[in-house]
C-alpha cells in the first residue's frame, strides 16, 4: 500500500503543479494546415492580424525527407508561438500569428539540432527546405545561450556517451566492432540477471540487427532515469539505424589484420597464427518505380582465423617432467550477416519491413588457458529476424511508434571429442567439454509509444513485450560424467599432496553425471508498460516523473513491481550552460532464460543430474569402480517460498557545464542498492560438523533459488564530450565506483549454505577505476588521428583452497578466515591509434564525389601487458598468478569506398 501510494503522489502531484502554473495554450497546427477532428487550435493572443502560414520540409544530408521531426516556432523574445511535428513526407505547416521576426527550431534525435532565422511579411514566403545533419559526439552536444536547444530536457543530459556514424570512421574501433567498443561505458552495477541491453532501433534485440556502416549513432544513458527502459541507463546499449535515402548512396569497407603485423602473444609458445578478413558495406536508395519506396541493405562477412594459447599444469611424464602443457590451437571463426529493410511513406504512416539475417561458428570454442584442446567444442550459431515497424504521425502533436518482432533463433554445441570431463583444480580442464546441446527459441516482441507534445507536457507513454517465446533444448550435457580432483591438505593447512598428484592416484573428490530426459520444451514470457511526462514548469526548470509496470512469467505470482521514477533539471546559468540535473528510481531485475531452463529441467527429475562427494564416501576412478551410479538420488531446483523480483533503487546529482568550443563536462555521484537480489543456497547440504550425510538422503543437491541478496554501492562519475576545439573532439568517462554485496546473482552459491550472509564483500564486478576516451585530433585533416584510452583497476577475485570441504560438491571453499573476494587482479591500461583519409575522386564536385578512404589502426599501441585471469586455487603451483593475458599489440588496415 504504501509503495502504491508513493507511486500515486510521484505521478500525479507534477501534473497538478504543471496545471496550476503553465501557460493556458500553446498553438499547434496539422501537418497540411487542416484542423484535426477533436484537437482544439490556439493561438497566442495579439493584436488584431492574419496569421501567416510556414510551410516546407525536413529532410537529412542524403535528402532522405524526415518524418517525426519536431518543429518550433519562436519570436524575438524566445517564447515559442507554435510548435507542429513533420508528417509521413516529412512536411510541415506552421503558422506565425503576425508579420516580423522569428526562429524555426527543428529538433530530432539522432539529428543536429538546426535554428534557422525567417522573417515573416504579410504574405506566405516561399516552402522552405531544411536539412538535419546526423548528430556527432560535437554536434548532440553544441548548446549556447543563443540557441532554442533545450537544456532541461532529459535526453540533454551531459552524462550520455554517444558514438555516431562518423566516429564509427574515424575511430580505432577494432574489427568495427562498435557494440563491444561502447561497452567500455557501460556500468556492469546496472546490469540485470538477463546481462546488459541491447536497443535497436526503440526495441530490444540479441544482437544489431544492422551492419555497422548502417548504424547513424550508438548511444549510452541518454536519459538515465525514463520510465521507458527497465535498466538504468548505463545498463543497456541503444543502437539507431541510419535513414534509407531517395537517391542511391552506399559504402563498401574491408578490414584487414594479419600476425606478421602483431606483437608476440603472452604466454604463448611462439606468435600465434592470426588473419582476420572483413567484408562489410550497405547501400540505399529508392525502390524502381515505387513512389515513395526506399531501401536499406546491409552486410557484414567476417572470417578469423586465429589460435588460442593454452597455458596449463599437466601430470608429468618422462618427456614433459614439469607437466608444462603451452600450446597454441587453431580455433577460426566465421560469421555471416545481412539485413534488408524497406520502407514506405503513405498518408500519415511511414512503415517499413526487415528480415535479417545471421549465421556464425567457432571452432575450438572454450580453449584457452587452463583448458586443453580436447575439452573444446564447436558452436553453430543462426538468427532470423524479420521486423515490422510504423511511425503514425496521428496530429501535429501525436505520435505513435510501433514495432513488431518475430525472431528464431538456433544454436548447437559439439563437443570436439567424447569421454568424461577430468576437472583438476588450479591445473587444467581436460578429457571432454561434455556440452553437446541443442538450443532453439521462436520469440515474439513488440513495442508500442506514444508521443504528445502539448503545453508545458512532453507526455510518453507505452507497452513492450521483450519475450513471448518457445524455447526448446535438446540437452545431452555431461552424458559421461564429470570427475573433479582437489588437492589435500593436512589440519593445519598445510599441503599433503596436489590435486594432479590425487588425479595420477584415481582418488577423485566429486564426481557428477547427467541421465534422463533429453528435450525440454518451455516459455519465456515477459511484459512491460510505462507512462512519463516532461513537464517544463519554467523556462529554466522542468520535471519528469514517470511509472514503470513489470511482469515475468518466471516469478507469476509478483504482480505488485510498479518502479516509480523521477528526474529534473534546473538552469543555473543560461550562458555558461550550466545545468543541475538529479534523479531516481526503482529498476526491477529481468532474469532471462536460463533460470527458466533450470525449472524445466530439475524441478521434478526430468533430468536426473547426480552427483557425489568424498565427503560422503571414498570414490574412484572410474567411478563403476566404486560407486552404483544408477542408485544415486537426484538433484532437483526449486523457487523458495514468497521469492520475489529483485529491484535496485538508484538515485543522484550531477552538474553539466560548456566548456571549450562546444564541449560540455558533466560531474556527479550516484547512489545504488540492490533489495531482494537473487543467489541459489542448498537447502539439503551436508550438516556440521563432519558435513558427510545430507538431511534428505532421497535428494542430493536441492538449490533453491532465493531472493535474499543485498547490493549497495556508490560511484562518482566526470563525463567529457564535444568539441573542446579545432583541433580536439570526443567523449570520455572517468567512474570511481565501490560495490558491496553478498551474492554473485542467481546461479552462486555461498561457501557455507548454513551461513549465506557470511560472504559480504566485494562485488565481483567491483572495479575502483574505470576510464575510457575516444577522441579525434585534427578531424577532417590530413593530419588527423584518432585516439582511443582504456585503463581500469583489477577485478577482485576469491583465493580457494579447491576443495570441497562442506561436502556439498561445489568446491567453492577459501581458507579459514579468509574473506571473499579478498584479492584484487591485474589493472588494465590500453593506447589505440588511427590515422585515415577520405581521398575525393572527383575533386571538382565535392559535394557528390565518390571518395576512397584509407586508414591505419594500432591497438595496445605500447603493447602494455594485460593479464586477463589469475589462478585462484592455493594448493597449485601457480596460485596467484597471472596465468593468460588479452591481446598484445595489433595492427589493423582498413579500406572505405563512399558513393
Amino acid at each position: 500500500m504504501l509503495r502504491t501510494a508513493l507511486v500515486t503522489a510521484l505521478v500525479f502531484c507534477p501534473f497538478a503543479i504543471a496545471q496550476s502554473g503553465a501557460p493556458s495554450g500553446v498553438p499547434t497546427s496539422t501537418q497540411t494546415g487542416a484542423p484535426v477532428e477533436g484537437v482544439s487550435t490556439q493561438s497566442v493572443p495579439q493584436a488584431a492580424s492574419t496569421s501567416i502560414n510556414l510551410t516546407g520540409t525536413v529532410s537529412d544530408a542524403t535528402g532522405a525527407i524526415i518524418p517525426g521531426a519536431q518543429v518550433a516556432l519562436t519570436d524575438a523574445s524566445g517564447a515559442t508561438m507554435a510548435t507542429v511535428t513533420t508528417d509521413a513526407s516529412g512536411s510541415f505547416k506552421i503558422s506565425a500569428p503576425h508579420a516580423g521576426s522569428y526562429s524555426l527550431m527543428v529538433t530530432l534525435a539522432g539529428f543536429e539540432s538546426l535554428s534557422q532565422s525567417v522573417t515573416v511579411g504579410t504574405t506566405a514566403p516561399a516552402p522552405l527546405s531544411l536539412t538535419l545533419a546526423v548528430a556527432t559526439a560535437v554536434q548532440e552536444v553544441t548548446v549556447n545561450a543563443g540557441s532554442q536547444v533545450d537544456l532541461t530536457a532529459s535526453e540533454n543530459n551531459g552524462d550520455t556517451d554517444v558514438m555516431t556514424s562518423n566516429d564509427l570512421k574515424d575511430l580505432p574501433v577494432f574489427d568495427n566492432d562498435f557494440v563491444t567498443a561502447m561497452g567500455n561505458f557501460l556500468d556492469s552495477g546496472d546490469a540485470a540477471t538477463a546481462g546488459s541491453g541491447l536497443m535497436v532501433d526503440g526495441v530490444e534485440a540479441n544482437r544489431s540487427l544492422i551492419s555497422p556502416s548502417a548504424v547513424q549513432e550508438v548511444r549510452i544513458n541518454q536519459d538515465a532515469y525514463s520510465a521507458r527502459y527497465y535498466r538504468p541507463g548505463r545498463g543497456q546499449l541503444e543502437i539507431i539505424s541510419k535513414q534509407s535515402a531517395d537517391a542511391y548512396h552506399g559504402q563498401f569497407n574491408f578490414t584487414f589484420r594479419d600476425s606478421a603485423l602483431n606483437s608476440q602473444q603472452d604466454f604463448s609458445p611462439s606468435k600465434p597464427f592470426e588473419q582476420r578478413r572483413i567484408y562489410e558495406g550497405n547501400l540505399t536508395g529508392p525502390v524502381a518505380h515505387l513512389k515513395n519506396t526506399m531501401f536499406l541493405f546491409s552486410f557484414n562477412r567476417a572470417e578469423e582465423d586465429l589460435n588460442a594459447v593454452v597455458n596449463a599444469t599437466v601430470a608429468p611424464t618422462a618427456d614433459n617432467p614439469d607437466g608444462i602443457f603451452n600450446v597454441n590451437v587453431p580455433a577460426p571463426t566465421r560469421d555471416t550477416e545481412f539485413s534488408l529493410r524497406i520502407g514506405h511513406q503513405f498518408g500519415n504512416h511511414s512503415a517499413s519491413v526487415m528480415y535479417a539475417f545471421q549465421d556464425s561458428s567457432n571452432v575450438n570454442a572454450g580453449v584457452g588457458n587452463q583448458t586443453l584442446p580436447e575439452a573444446g567444442y564447436d558452436t553453430q550459431n543462426r538468427e532470423d529476424d524479420v521486423v515490422f515497424h510504423d511511425d503514425w504521425v496521428v496530429s501535429s502533436s501525436v505520435l505513435n511508434q510501433a514495432s513488431l518482432v518475430l525472431e528464431h533463433t538456433s544454436n548447437p554445441v559439439t563437443d570436439v571429442q567424447e569421454g568424461p570431463q577430468i576437472q583438476v583444480n588450479g591445473n587444467y580442464v581436460g578429457g571432454s567439454a561434455q556440452s553437446n546441446q541443442a538450443a532453439s527459441e521462436y520469440n515474439l516482441r513488440a513495442d508500442e509509444m506514444v508521443s504528445w507534445t502539448r503545453g508545458p507536457h512532453n507526455l510518453k507513454f507505452g507497452v513492450n513485450v521483450p519475450h513471448f517465446s518457445r524455447r526448446a533444448l535438446d540437452d545431452e550435457t555431461n552424458r559421461d560424467g564429470t570427475y573433479t580432483f582437489s588437492p589435500t591438505y593436512a589440519a593445519d593447512g598445510s599441503l599433503l599432496r596436489t590435486a594432479i598428484q590425487n588425479q595420477q592416484a584415481g582418488d577423485p573428490s566429486g564426481f557428477t553425471i547427467k541421465q534422463g530426459q533429453e528435450r525440454y520444451i518451455f516459455h519465456q514470457q515477459e511484459f512491460g508498460g510505462f507512462i512519463q511526462d516532461q513537464i517544463k514548469l519554467k523556462p529554466w526548470f522542468s520535471i519528469t516523473p514517470g511509472l514503470r509496470y513489470d511482469w515475468q512469467n518466471f516469478i507469476s505470482n509478483d504482480t505488485n513491481n510498479f518502479s516509480p521514477r523521477l528526474s529534473f533539471a534546473w538552469i543555473l546559468n543560461q550562458k555558461q550552460e550550466l545545468v543541475l540535473r538529479g534523479g531516481g528510481g526503482m529498476y526491477y531485475d529481468r532474469i532471462g532464460g536460463g533460470p527458466l531452463q533450470d525449472i524445466a529441467r530439475y524441478e521434478t527429475a526430468k533430468l536426473r543430474l547426480l552427483q557425489i562427494s568424498s565427503n560422503q564416501q571414498a570414490l574412484c576412478f572410474p567411478i563403476a569402480d566404486c560407486a552404483d551410479v544408477d542408485a544415486l538420488p537426484p538433484s532437483l531446483v526449486e523457487r523458495a517460498p514468497g521469492l520475489k523480483t529483485p529491484y535496485q533503487i538508484q538515485y543522484g546529482l550531477s552538474l553539466d557545464r560548456k566548456v571549450g568550443e562546444k564541449g560540455t563536462i558533466s560531474i556527479g555521484g550516484r547512489m545504488n542498492r540492490g533489495v531482494d537480489v537473487f543467489r541459489s543456497i542448498d537447502i539439503n547440504a551436508p550438516l556440521p560438523p563432519n558435513y558427510n550425510q545430507r538431511p534428505n538422503p532421497e535428494v542430493s543437491q536441492l538449490r533453491q533459488i532465493q531472493s535474499a541478496g543485498t547490493q549497495i554501492g556508490s560511484a562518482l562519475d566526470i563525463n567529457y564530450r564535444g568539441r573542446f576545439n579545432k583541433r580536439f573532439t570526443g567523449f570520455a568517462w572517468y567512474t570511481w565506483s565501490h560495490y558491496d554485496n553478498n551474492t554473485s546473482g542467481i546461479t552462486w552459491f555461498p561457501q557455507n549454505q548454513q551461513d549465506p550472509n557470511a560472504d559480504w564483500g566485494p562485488a565481483d564486478w567491483d572495479q575502483r577505476n574505470h576510464f575510457g576516451l575516444y577522441g579525434i585530433i585534427n578531424p577532417e585533416h590530413l593530419l588527423n588521428l584518432g585516439v582511443g584510452v582504456f585503463a581500469n583497476s583489477g577485478k577482485p577475485w576469491t583465493v580457494l583452497t579447491g576443495t570441497d570441504a562442506f561436502g556439498d560438491n561445489l568446491f567453492n571453499a577459501r581458507p579459514e578466515g579468509v574473506a571473499r573476494n579478498s584479492e584484487i587482479g591485474p589493472d588494465y591500461a590500453d593506447l589505440d591509434l588511427r590515422w585515415g583519409y577520405d581521398f575525393k575522386l572527383h575533386p571538382g564536385d565535392l559535394d557528390k564525389s565518390p571518395t576512397l578512404g584509407l586508414s591505419v589502426s594500432s591497438f595496445n599501441l605500447l603493447n602494455h601487458p594485460n593479464g586477463s585471469f589469475v589462478d585462484t586455487t592455493e594448493g597449485s603451483q601457480d596460485f596467484g598468478e597471472v596465468t593468460s593475458a588479452y591481446p598484445p599489440r595489433r595492427m589493423q588496415l582498413a579500406m572505405r569506398f563512399n558513393f
